[in-house]
């Protein structure tokens, strides 16, 4: 069994938008977020998404901590295509778009972004991350920082959370999920939430 802590970055330079490859910096508070979820806890390794929002914090912590740190490109949030950077106030605003945005929030399993990703593309991606981390040969604890997409998406995979039903888990920056994770080799991917703290 694995102990995988998910936490999602903190607040960023510009909160309320969909930011997917869009990259902006954290804030004052976001930084004091991740210390907050941070302190007094242990892990083997670290992993970040590839996005600055992820890495600086990741690259920060591993470096006071002397933890070996893995950048994994399968970690990034979704994209979000022509939507990416937008204010998700000004979407809903739209109504040529908010019917597709209501489909990409229900976690509908072909709904996007224009030119964006799908919730199943994601889905793949989480996948492969969770079986790297799961690959390692004894049980460990390990830090991912990411984004609530994925963070979602691994809710589904290792918990079987329905994706309508992911939304019921508030994950707003700064929010940690601890899981126990494991592989069973008849059964796949098991795992069970420990907690939720949030910011």
């Amino acid at each position: 069994m694995m102990r995988i802590d998910l936490l999602r970055h903190g607040e960023t330079a510009t909160p309320g938008r969909l930011l997917g490859r869009t990259d902006p910096v954290l804030s004052d508070t976001g930084w004091q977020q991740l210390g907050r979820q941070t302190t007094d806890r242990r892990w083997d390794t670290i992993v970040a998404s590839p996005r600055q929002r992820t890495r600086a914090p990741a690259e920060q912590l591993a470096a006071e901590r002397a933890l070996p740190l893995r950048v994994d490109d399968d970690w990034a949030e979704m994209d979000f295509g022509d939507w990416d950077g937008r204010e998700i106030s000004a979407l809903r605003a739209d109504a040529t778009c908010a019917d597709a945005l209501a489909a990409l929030y229900g976690g509908a399993d072909a709904a996007q972004a224009p030119a964006g990703e799908t919730w199943h593309a994601l889905n793949a991606r989480i996948a492969r991350a969770l079986a790297r981390l799961l690959d390692v040969p004894s049980p460990t604890s390990v830090l991912v920082i990411t984004h609530a997409g994925p963070m979602r998406a691994a809710l589904a995979l290792v918990c079987g959370i329905p994706p309508a039903s992911l939304w019921a888990v508030k994950i707003d920056p700064g929010t940690r999920i601890t899981l126990h994770a494991g592989r069973d080799p008849g059964t796949g991917l098991w795992g069970e939430i420990v907690e939720v703290a949030q910011p």
